[in-house]
Order: C-alpha cells, then structure tokens, then sequence
C-alpha cells in the first residue's frame, strides 16, 4: 500500500510530524504484517533463486544430452502449487524453462533442486502432430481437417514429476515413423476433425480396422477418441466449440454444434459409440437432436400447448410460444435467428416434471457467426417441453 493511502487509512498527513508515537509504532506494525503476508520471507526468496538457477544448468545440460544443440534461453519460471489451505503458492522445487532453437520455441520442465535431474519437454510436438495426422488419415481413410493431440507420461515416471505441467511433455526421444508406438507408450486425449459431413455411425461397417484399433486403444485405458464429422468446412468455423476431446472430456455439450455436425464417435474406457444429428425447422427456428430412429424424432410447432402463467415471467410480452415433441431423453438445442428477434431476445421454457409444471428462463448463448442464439434442452425424463421467445432488438 502506498504512504499516501496508508495516511488517509489512519487519518493524518504524511510529512507533518504530528503524530504520536503511538500511532507511528501502530503503522510500523500494519506494515510488516502487510508485507509479510503479501510477500515470501527472503529464505523462500533465496531458495526460489536457487531453483532457478540450477535449473537453467539441468535444462541445458537436458537438452544437450538429449538432441545434442546448445539453446537459447528466453525465460525461467519456478514452479508454484498452493493448497487450498496456504496463504500463497509455494515454489515445488521445478522450473518450466522457454527455450528456442533456430528459430523453434520449446518448454522445458526439470527439476532444479537437484544437479542432473531427469526432465521431460515438448521441443517434437510439431513432428508428433504432423505424424500423428498422417497415421489417423491412412487408418480412417480419409482426409483429417484438425487434429487435437494431447498426451503425456505415464505409469512410475509421470508420477515422479508434479502436476503444474503435463500436456505434451515427454521425455523420450521421439523416433520418426513410430507414431503407433507413441500412442501404446503414452495416454493420449485424441479429437480428430473432418468437414466431409461423414456418417460415423458406419464406421464400423465402413472401417472396421479403425473402429477396432480406437476401442482397443481406449478399452486399454490409454486415452479418450473423439472423432466429429463437420458438414462443411464453413459449419466448422461457425462451430460453437472445438475443445471437445480436451483434459479427457469427450461429447460434453457437443449438441450445442448439433447445427454444423453431421455426426461423432466417441471412444473411451468404458466403451464405445456414435452418434448423428437430426435437424427440424419450423417458422425459422431450428431444432436439433440426435437421430435416434427412422422419420421424425423431432417435431416443432406452435399453438399445441397453452402457455402457464406461474408468475415466473413477470408477464413480459412475448413474440411467439412453441412447443418440441420428441423422442427419446437426449439432449436438445434449439437455435432463434438473430435477424428476426435480435441480439437481447430472451426465452423461458416450460415442462412438466413429477406432474407439475416448472417455468425457468433459459440460458442463451450465440453461435460463432452471430447469426443464432440458442439454448440446450436437458430435461432427460420429459419428451416435450415448450418455450416463448420475446425480442429485445
């Protein structure tokens, strides 16, 4: 805190010499106590020092050992952890070095509280990535648009390094051509994206080696496959959300791109399946669900049910009330056009539950375009539920 604000805090003016002694003794104490518990002791300030530095020696002598270059260092971060119950993070003994070499820039995580530590670093993600592209592309078939890859250590040895940071970091020498191995070698969080509005509820059919290699994979406890087919390349860039298949989450909220996917196939541990969309469109609103069966398992309309007044509205004005019917519990997403009711518009869904109605305002979010607000419907035990839609242009 400055003197300026500490001399409004306790009512004098700086520079006067008119206060007690008292007083001053009661703003010495306030200021070690607001030093001390906003900053480390210079022990903790040595140590983090010292961290640092062999660090940078371990990082270097790392890198030289392993690719056999001299790098560039750019930076050094000690790494920190706090518990839920400390009053500050504390240094756990690693750095999380940036380096570069010609031109490339790569992190390495070492051990700097120890001479010659073993580290781990991403320094051939890039040529993982690019082999782990080609070698999804020969094994479905066809041509990858994005491919998310997230892998790390495994067993004794990613056990041996603390969790402020994983994604990516090896500490083998990656081989070129031996992206099978890798993957067997290393857990993996896998999101393959292609915009060739493919039905993966085929692959099976289509491509049983790929569907029989990623259940393997997963069945094993290796890692989490999400593989998404998008209509076009235009509809993945309208996508809400790419982030599917990343930390080990694979189909959460992926119904709010239910607009742009033709389908997906998830893969994981505790089994495998696909899945596609199914879209409905009723006097310029968009319904989508997953395709459960053949026909409709959707139908919009308006005028079906009549709209309770539980209070809940405050009795706004809406522009229209419609009703969904549809088959199944799955989730459903139903997107307004911004161009007929405006950016500010607002919706309250109505459904029964238990044999009572309940009214709740819905949560709206836009599409990436701006052209969509939409809303997901979760309610797994109705098969119909209605909604108002009011505009605020």
């Amino acid at each position: 805190m400055a003197a300026k604000g500490i001399s409004r805090k306790y009512g004098f003016k700086a520079g006067t010499g008119l206060v007690s002694m008292g007083r001053w003794a009661a703003v010495c104490l306030f200021l070690s106590v607001f030093v001390c518990s906003c900053g480390y002791s210079r022990e903790e300030k040595n140590r983090m020092k010292e961290i640092e530095s062999l660090g940078r020696e371990n990082a270097e002598a790392y890198i030289q050992g392993k690719y056999g270059f001299e790098p560039e260092i750019q930076e050094i971060v000690v790494c920190t952890e706090r518990g839920e119950h400390d009053p500050r993070p504390w240094a756990n003994g690693y750095v999380l070095v940036r380096m570069s070499y010609e031109g490339e820039v790569f992190r390495v995580h070492i051990n700097g509280e120890e001479p010659g530590a073993e580290g781990r670093d991403d320094y051939q993600q890039e040529l993982i990535l690019r082999e782990g592209k080609a070698f999804f592309e020969e094994l479905l078939g066809y041509e990858i648009y994005d491919l998310y890859l997230e892998y790390g250590e495994s067993g004794e040895k990613e056990k041996t390094f603390p969790k402020c940071h994983r994604g990516n970091f090896i500490g083998e020498c990656y081989e070129s051509g031996g992206f099978e191995d890798l993957l067997w070698r290393h857990p993996a969080n896998i999101r393959i994206d292609d915009c060739g509005n493919r039905d993966l509820t085929r692959l099976w059919e289509e491509r049983p080696e790929a569907a029989a290699f990623l259940e393997e994979y997963a069945a094993d406890g290796k890692g989490k496959i999400v593989v998404i087919s998008y209509k076009s390349r235009e509809d993945y860039e309208r996508g809400y959300d790419h982030s599917y298949g990343r930390s080990g989450i694979l189909d959460f909220d992926i119904c709010n791109d239910g607009l742009y996917l033709c389908s997906y196939a998830a893969f994981e541990e505790e089994g495998a399946g696909a899945k596609r969309f199914e879209l409905q469109e009723y006097d310029g609103v968009i319904g989508a669900c997953v395709d459960r069966e053949a026909g409709r398992d959707l139908l919009i309309s308006d005028g079906a049910s009549e709209w309770q007044e539980l209070g809940e509205t405050g009795k706004r004005p809406f522009s229209a009330a419609y009703s969904v019917e549809r088959k199944g519990i799955d989730e459903t997403t139903v997107y307004l056009p911004v161009e007929r009711w405006g950016r500010g518009a607002g919706v309250f869904i109505q459904h029964r539950n238990d044999g009572e109605w309940r009214q709740y305002e819905a949560n709206l979010k836009m599409t990436r375009d701006k052209k969509y607000l939409f809303f997901t419907f979760r309610g797994f035990s109705e098969e119909r539920f209605e909604f108002a839609v009011w505009g605020r242009k």
